[in-house]
Order: C-alpha cells, then sequence, then structure tokens
C-alpha cells in the first residue's frame, strides 16, 4: 500500500507542477513559406518503473500516457487547460482512456501494461489534431548504479550523489518526496546531457526537514522529437527508479 500511495504520489506532483507554470512563448521565424512556430506541443511516453527498498529492487507496473496542447509545453509539461482532443489513441494496440487522471484531453493506459519497443502509436485524429501513426524505435533507459545512493543523509551540508552506470538517456528529472499524507518535494530537477552527479542544496533539503522516510525518485527519458502535421511531438521512453526508506538527519 505504501507503494502504491508513493507512485500516485509522484505522478499527482507531475501533474499539480503544471498548475503553477505560466505559458511558454513559442519562437517563430519567418521562411519563404510563412511563419514555422519551434515548441514541443505534445508528448508520447512510455515508462518503466521500479522501487529499490533496501537492497530488493521491485518492478512496478509501466506508466505510459500521451497529450497534446494548444500552447507550447514547458519541461515536457502542459499548462492545465490547454490540452486538447486528439481522437482515440491507442499504443501497440491498446487503446488509452480519455481524460486520465481527472484531468481533460490527458489519455493514459489504464492497463499499465509493459510495453517492448517498437512503440507504435496511433492517433486517429479529431478538428484539433489531424491524425497520425509512429513508431518509435528507440528502446528504454536502463540504470544498475542505484547502489551508489546512499540510505542516508545529513542536511546541514549540500548533497552529491555519484550517478553511475545508466545508458540511453538524454535528460534526467529527479527529487526527493517525504512519506505521508501529504507528501514534500525538492524542487524538480531537469537535467540534460549525461551527469555523473545529482546535487541539491541545503535549501532545498530544507525543504523536507528531518525525517526518517524519504525517498530518491530519478527518471532517466530518451527524448524522440518529431515534426508531424506541421507540430512538433516528444516521443519518450523512460526508466523511473524510486529509492525508497532513505533518512534525512
Amino acid at each position: 500500500m505504501k507503494t502504491i500511495f508513493l507512485i500516485l504520489s509522484i505522478i499527482a506532483i507531475a501533474f499539480s507542477s503544471c498548475k503553477k507554470k505560466e505559458s511558454a512563448e513559442p519562437v517563430a521565424s519567418t521562411t519563404g513559406g510563412g511563419i514555422v512556430v519551434s515548441g514541443n506541443y505534445g508528448v508520447f511516453i512510455s515508462r518503466k518503473q521500479a522501487i529499490i527498498t533496501n537492497t530488493l529492487v521491485s518492478n512496478l507496473s509501466n506508466f505510459s500516457t500521451a497529450f497534446v496542447s494548444n500552447t507550447a509545453l514547458i519541461d515536457n509539461n502542459p499548462i492545465v487547460g490547454s490540452l486538447v482532443n486528439m481522437g482515440d489513441v491507442t499504443l501497440n494496440g491498446t487503446t488509452f482512456q480519455h481524460n486520465g487522471f481527472s484531468v481533460a484531453n490527458m489519455y493514459k493506459d489504464s492497463t499499465s501494461l509493459t510495453y517492448n519497443t517498437p512503440l507504435n502509436w496511433n492517433i486517429t485524429g479529431s478538428v484539433s489534431v489531424s491524425s497520425f501513426s509512429f513508431s518509435n524505435t528507440n528502446p528504454y533507459p536502463v540504470y544498475t548504479g542505484y547502489s551508489s545512493v546512499p540510505d542516508s543523509f545529513n542536511i546541514s551540508s549540500n548533497v552529491s550523489i555519484p550517478l553511475v552506470s545508466y545508458s540511453g538517456s538524454d535528460e534526467i528529472e529527479t527529487y526527493f518526496i517525504s512519506s505521508g499524507a501529504a507528501p514534500i518535494t525538492t524542487s524538480i530537477q531537469h537535467i540534460t546531457g549525461s551527469p555523473s552527479s545529482l546535487n541539491f542544496t541545503v535549501s532545498d533539503l530544507s525543504m523536507i526537514g528531518v525525517s526518517s522516510n524519504v525517498s530518491l525518485a530519478i527518471t532517466f527519458y530518451k527524448n524522440n522529437m518529431q515534426t508531424i502535421n506541421g507540430k512538433q511531438y516528444n516521443f519518450r521512453t523512460g526508466y523511473l527508479v524510486i529509492k525508497s526508506n532513505l533518512k534525512f538527519k
């Protein structure tokens, strides 16, 4: 039950963070054919997930979702109220639930199936989004270096966590999250490239404070940007690892 609650909290944090962000201004450039607008307007993701408790690694259900916005996304997240209907969305033959997570025009895989690549997306289309299909052949990222994450942290000083033994990603999202009915997180970091460590400041760690039950969430993403019907969409594979039962002292 604690694991399920933690996963639901992480999903809720991802969507609640969208409410606080203002719309990004798309960049426009003039060409011989008129105005071309750049910026990512949609995300189609399948993410594998695992939780590490002490030394035990447990695979969790996959998380797959899709959405298209009428405005440019920020950190691959939409502004609440900006999502548009795109008809039916299927991934490898599985039809997604419309209005998932009680968010209008958010599509989610309610079956939580684990998919193998290629990830074949099919969108039937609507008045807002023209129909299309795309096959994402990128493999899921891999991470086996979780034993390098300490079990406890002294939050009176900055923290640097070695990040080793991972591959297949070009972006990392990470934060600490406390357990409980009202979980607290540090700021959510989005790091591009291949960092060798994750770094948190004292002020960031103090958002949680001393606690005997904290988890570290690290998500490895491989992005695949495609221009389809004049819009840029990001087809992502991901791997979320949650290391639980950490102590802040």
